[in-house]
């Protein structure tokens, strides 16, 4: 009996080349990610991080098992992640998932570390009841320690990951200077949650002129929203803390708006001249919007007051942004509240250049000189857009003070309200203060990280499509596959009708 050893050949030839795609694995890694943003693939920053770490990081995380699904994914994400950090930086990554349960030890280590319980929702036996689970991350490199107390946001996983390891191995934190002294908003009462955003990667204070100079001088200044005059030496000791290589963002109101009285009116604050000195210029005018947040408006209607919910064009919602700055790239949509224009007709010094960053929308206009602030009267036609609201400046920049100073290579951000990382606006959408932390990351120079914060898993929605399509596709989509299996079969079978050896017999 003759032996098929062409098929027997076949088979060990591709268990032998299974076996060497897998050795081949063990050494080498690749991933295939087809994502917008490459939320399930480490980005470049995050490589970069572990494969140049000088001693091991150990991450436990605190993590139930036996979730139900909508947690369970966040555990398995969590995995994933560390794997990959794993197969990057090799023997200096270690990571293991530890279950408390009803362990008193593991529960009180957990403590030690900070990292709660939190409540969820499971249902057992038709019963909806809530059940205490851990989610939480404790990262630990030598003798220092950071925590992840709840694995939440999936979308920012990589960046609490690596921003975490990258505190741990950093000997100090840049400054983030807010600027204080002439009227603008504290950083504790009026705007926390930009504060607790920059505090993630530096270190986050209020500061005076007197704190530009020596060796705490900060990295990155916010001069957000002064109100008062600025006095000549105040000028002159941000005028020289430029010169000396620092970085500035500039979020200006160039005018007074409220709009509780209806009144606005032209604000100079001396900013005006200096910033006119670097080519820059705000104009005093007010951006109005077609695609703009709402005011709520009472209403008299007969013996009642009806509240109303109406568009007001003076608070822009900006969606437009230059997709060659990493700073807004990945921006959704950013709030403003009375937003002016940047001029970008001033004319540039020799070494500066300008990209704008965030325009408002085609069908937006301008109110100028005299401004009408009612929600019911602001009806100037809103057409002559798009208009710049944001703007980036590099190079070296001419002394406003010393005559043929120049600064060295150096950057700054301008914006035409000051307002948008307030508190009140911060919550309303995520952009405005995903936009204020990008801003601290370009100007300090540290692009790597604002790749990893501006990652977003969103689910895909569908195109709308017309009430004539909708049938097709419905019935394309019951039917389709179907006909498509029967066809395949079909020209299989003609196929192999055709190679047929019809043998004749004579």
């Amino acid at each position: 009996m003759k032996r098929d050893w062409t098929s027997q050949t076949a088979i060990l030839l591709v268990g032998g080349i299974l076996v060497a795609i897998n050795l081949i694995g063990l050494n080498l890694f690749g991933r295939l990610d087809l994502t917008d943003d490459s939320v399930y693939s480490l980005s470049d920053a995050s490589i970069s991080l572990v494969r140049e770490l000088q001693d091991p990081v150990t991450i436990t995380a605190f993590f139930t098992a036996n979730l139900p699904a909508q947690f369970a994914v966040n555990r398995r994400f969590l995995k994933d992640k560390l794997d990959d950090y794993r197969a990057y930086g090799g023997q200096n990554v270690q990571y293991q998932f530890v279950d408390p349960g009803d362990d008193e030890e593991l529960s009180e280590e957990a403590a030690r570390y900070r990292i709660p319980t939190v409540q969820i929702q499971i249902i057992e036996s038709d019963n909806v009841q809530l059940k205490n689970a851990y989610m939480g991350v404790a990262i630990q490199y030598e003798d220092k320690r950071e925590i992840i107390p709840v694995v939440q946001d999936l979308s920012r996983l990589e960046y609490d990951l690596t921003s975490a390891i990258r505190r741990l191995t950093i000997d100090k934190k840049p400054i983030a200077g807010i600027l204080a002294g002439h009227g603008e908003p504290s950083l504790i009462q009026d705007m926390p949650t930009l504060q607790e955003g920059l505090s993630t990667n530096y270190d986050a204070r209020a500061i005076s002129v007197d704190g530009l100079t020596g060796d705490a001088k900060p990295d990155v200044i916010f001069v957000i929203s002064p109100q008062d005059t600025i006095p000549d030496e105040d000028l002159r000791a941000l005028d020289s803390y430029l010169m000396d290589g620092g970085r500035i963002a500039f979020l200006i109101n160039r005018v007074a708006a409220n709009l509780q009285v209806g009144q606005a009116a032209e604000l100079t604050t001396g900013l005006e001249t200096v910033l006119a000195t670097y080519g820059v210029a705000l104009s005093p005018n007010l951006i109005m919007d077609e695609q703009s947040s709402v005011v709520t408006m009472q209403r008299r209607q007969g013996f009642f007051n009806i509240a109303q919910q109406i568009e007001y064009p003076l608070f822009p919602i900006a969606s437009n942004f230059n997709s060659g700055n990493q700073m807004v790239n990945r921006l959704r949509e950013v709030a403003f509240y009375f937003v002016s224009s940047i001029d970008t007709s001033q004319v540039l010094p020799d070494g500066v250049t300008m990209e704008p960053l965030i325009y408002s929308s085609h069908q937006s206009g301008v109110q100028q000189g005299f401004f009408m602030l009612q929600p019911m009267q602001t009806t100037a036609t809103l057409s002559g857009g798009p208009y710049t609201l944001a703007a980036a400046y590099s190079g070296e920049f001419p002394s406003a003070f010393e005559p043929g100073r120049k600064s060295v290579p150096t950057r700054i951000v301008v914006v035409g309200d000051g307002d948008f990382v307030n508190e009140a606006m911060v919550g309303s959408i995520p952009g405005n203060l995903e936009f204020g932390l990008n801003m601290a990351d370009w100007l300090v120079q540290d692009e790597a990280l604002l790749a990893i914060r501006s990652k977003t898993i969103e689910p895909r929605s569908l195109r709308p499509s017309s009430e004539t399509m909708r049938p097709w596709i419905k019935y394309g989509n019951m039917v389709g596959p179907v006909i498509l299996v029967v066809l395949f079969g079909f020209v299989r079978w003609r196929r192999r009708r055709d190679r047929q050896i019809v043998v004749v017999q004579k």
